[in-house]
């Protein structure tokens, strides 16, 4: 018999709770815990969707090669923060909400707690094969992929393609170095 494969929500569910895991287990995140927890969200996450998502509309006015580097800097950008926005606000536990599927598209709803906070997390998924992964956030009604979008679209008005990639160079060294 063939083994069923995960539901949205299961996949959610059970990468969240391996992140609690991990944070549970080591006081400290070193390296090597942001490692173990980056095998984790990587599994489940399309950076290339989110990527391509947030930064293909403004690609008109780039170059071939500033779209391409772009896309792989904010790939960088993204997966520093996610792992440094989680370890700053660490949800103690999440309460599911439930999964919304249509065709190879889902929505897992839930709320994230921070202390006695709550705050509602959308996790926005696409099938890939007999798997769903990750290709969009929204917090608090905020959507990730449209809010960098909006934030790049600014910031390409106001400067040059090169202070625009040194600024998000900046941003992710300085995300690197937070404990």
């Amino acid at each position: 018999s063939q083994a069923r494969s995960a539901t949205p929500l299961e996949v959610v569910k059970s990468t969240n709770d391996a992140v609690l895991a991990i944070y549970g287990k080591n006081r400290v995140v070193d390296a090597a815990v942001e490692k173990e927890i980056f095998a984790v969200i990587d599994a489940v996450t399309d950076y290339q969707v989110l990527a391509g998502d947030a930064i293909d509309p403004l690609c008109p006015t780039l170059t071939a090669a500033q779209c391409t580097d772009f896309k792989e800097v904010f790939t960088r950008l993204l997966r520093v923060s996610s792992i440094k926005k989680l370890g700053r606000a660490r949800a103690g536990r999440f309460e599911y909400r439930g999964e919304q599927v249509t065709g190879g598209s889902a929505v897992v709803r839930c709320f994230a707690f921070f202390n006695d906070e709550s705050v509602p997390l959308d996790y926005h998924m696409a099938r890939r094969g007999d798997t769903w992964v990750i290709v969009n956030y929204l917090v608090d009604d905020v959507d990730t992929v449209k809010n960098y979008r909006k934030q790049f679209r600014s910031l390409l008005a106001k400067k040059t393609f090169a202070q625009v990639m040194g600024q998000l160079e900046k941003k992710i060294a300085s995300l690197e170095a937070e404990q």
